[in-house]
């Protein structure tokens, strides 16, 4: 029988959420926070149906994790395009922390793909980026040319 890989994706993705939430908690920080934060740096201005979108997770997600980040001083709304929508930016803090639990994530992420080769490594990279960007339909996560 062949292990198909959605399901091979969903069980790295519990793993690996599971060491990276280990990691980040000593920067009062989920995977899912560090995240949105992340996504917000590469895209600053974001708007939560957008985020939500990028992200594939729910609106309501969105709105809980922004107003986690909001309330710990990482992010900030500002008015958006019309009356109802709010774009969002992260604060001088968030950066300062997305620059310090650079290393630690990258200790994960050697953790985690140890037994790979370097080229292979990238090669995975670039694979799961262009998976994303077909899945959610949003070329934000191929890499920069």
């Amino acid at each position: 029988m062949r292990t198909h890989i959605p399901y091979l994706l969903a069980v790295a993705s519990t793993v690996a959420t599971r060491r990276v939430d280990e990691r980040l908690a000593a920067y009062d920080l989920t995977v899912r926070q560090y995240g949105l934060l992340a996504q917000l740096s590469l895209e600053p201005e974001l708007t939560m149906a957008e985020l939500a979108r990028q992200l594939g997770i729910a609106r309501q997600s969105v709105h809980q994790l922004v107003n986690e980040l909001v309330e710990a001083g990482h992010v900030r709304r500002r008015p958006g395009a019309d009356d109802r929508s709010r774009r969002l930016e992260i604060t001088d803090t968030a950066h300062y922390l997305l620059s310090r639990i650079d290393g630690p994530l990258e200790r994960v992420e050697a953790q985690l793909l140890g037994a790979l080769a370097p080229d292979e490594a990238e090669t995975l990279r670039s694979l799961l980026q262009r998976v994303l960007a077909h899945a959610t339909d949003d070329e934000g996560w191929l890499p920069a040319r």
